[in-house]
């Protein structure tokens, strides 16, 4: 009696595992808008995000419909996804710096003037760990770090 019971649980079990498929980084970036939009005033995109910045794909099955086959990465300070795991660490780091670099000294840790310019990793020296290895850039209009640089005006 007892056996028959646990038999039909474990096939329910099967039948809810959520399938493994093939997306893009688009197919992701569009799920998370959707469980953004979903999701209740009180709770944040980094409730996605776990240890070593690896999104977790398991909130997303109803986005989705399935876990992706490769995992993405998102940085916890900007919210943008990646497929490098790498990458969102590095703007995460980059990100604080440029924070705390502005609330002491009220600029912005540019190579130049112009809003274009890349970040200045010698204004950073005393906030960063380690130089990142690419051009970062800060968007005009809200002060994030991104990896793309901004049109010009």
């Amino acid at each position: 009696m007892f056996r028959r019971k646990q038999k039909k649980q474990g096939r329910r079990k099967a039948q809810q595992e959520p399938e493994v498929i093939s997306c893009s980084l688009d197919d992701v970036r569009q799920a998370v808008n959707a469980f953004a939009d979903a999701a209740g005033p009180g709770i944040s995109l980094r409730t996605l995000v776990s240890s070593g910045n690896q999104l977790d794909a398991e909130l997303l099955v109803p986005y989705l419909n399935g876990i992706p086959d490769r995992p993405f990465y998102m940085s916890k300070e900007t919210f943008e996804l990646f497929e490098e795991p790498d990458t969102p660490r590095i703007i995460d780091h980059a990100q604080i710096a440029c924070d705390q670099y502005f609330l002491e000294t009220g600029e912005l840790p540019l190579k130049g003037s112009d809003q274009t310019s890349p970040i200045s990793y010698f204004k950073l020296k005393n906030y960063l760990r380690e130089e990142p290895p690419f051009d970062l850039y800060l968007h005009p209009e809200d002060r994030m770090v991104t990896h793309r640089k901004p049109a010009a005006r």
